[in-house]
C-alpha cells in the first residue's frame, strides 16, 4: 500500500489532462462548428439586420461547435484511462492505475473504474437520450459523490471513491507487478 500515488501527482495528471483536452476541444470544435455550418444560417438570415447581429450568430456556432468538441474529445479522452488504465496525463507523468494489491489489472477493471469515474456524464447523456429527468439527477448526485469521493485519496488507502469501489489504485508505472 505504500507505493500507491497520493493526491498531487493525481492531481497533476488530471491538470494535464484537462489542458489537453480543452485545446483538442477547442480546435476540433471550432473546425466542426465550421464544417457544420454552425450558425452560418442565422447569420445569413441576419445579415439584414446588420453586421453585428451576423457576427454574434456566427461566433454562437463556433462556440457550439467548441461546446461539441470538448465534450466528444473528453468522452474519447477518457476511454483511453478507461482501456490502457492511464490517461496521456498519467502517462506523461509515469502513473498507472493497477489493482488494489498492486498488479497490473485487466481492461475490466479499468472500465468499471471508468464507468464509476464517469457515472455524472454516462447518467446525464443517458438521461438527455431517454428524457428521463430522474437520470439526469442520478447523474448530478453521482457526480457529487465522486468529486467528494477523490478528496478520499488524501486518506491512508490513498484510494478515491471509484478506486474502492473498482477494486484499484494508482501507482507509479514502475511499482506495478
Amino acid at each position: 500500500m505504500d507505493k500507491r500515488v497520493g493526491f498531487g501527482p493525481r492531481l497533476a495528471a488530471a491538470v494535464i489532462d484537462v489542458v489537453v483536452i480543452t485545446i483538442l476541444g477547442l480546435v476540433f470544435g471550432g473546425m466542426l462548428g465550421a464544417a457544420l455550418g454552425l450558425g452560418a444560417g442565422a447569420a445569413a438570415g441576419l445579415a439584414d439586420a446588420g453586421e453585428a447581429a451576423a457576427a454574434a450568430a456566427a461566433a454562437a456556432g463556433a462556440l457550439g461547435g467548441m461546446a461539441i468538441g470538448i465534450s466528444l474529445i473528453g468522452f474519447l479522452y477518457s476511454l483511453i484511462e478507461g482501456l490502457t488504465g492511464a490517461s496521456p496525463g498519467k502517462m506523461i507523468l509515469k502513473l498507472k492505475v493497477g489493482t488494489a494489491d498492486g498488479r497490473n489489472a485487466p481492461i475490466s477493471t479499468y472500465l468499471t473504474r471508468w464507468a464509476v469515474k464517469y457515472s455524472n456524464a454516462l447518467l446525464g447523456t443517458l438521461g438527455v437520450i431517454t428524457g428521463v429527468p430522474i437520470i439526469n439527477w442520478l447523474g448530478t448526485v453521482a457526480g457529487l459523490v465522486v468529486f467528494v469521493g477523490c478528496f478520499l485519496v488524501l486518506g491512508a488507502s490513498k484510494q478515491a471513491i471509484h478506486d474502492m469501489v473498482a477494486k484499484t489504485a494508482v501507482y507509479n508505472r514502475a511499482d506495478l507487478g
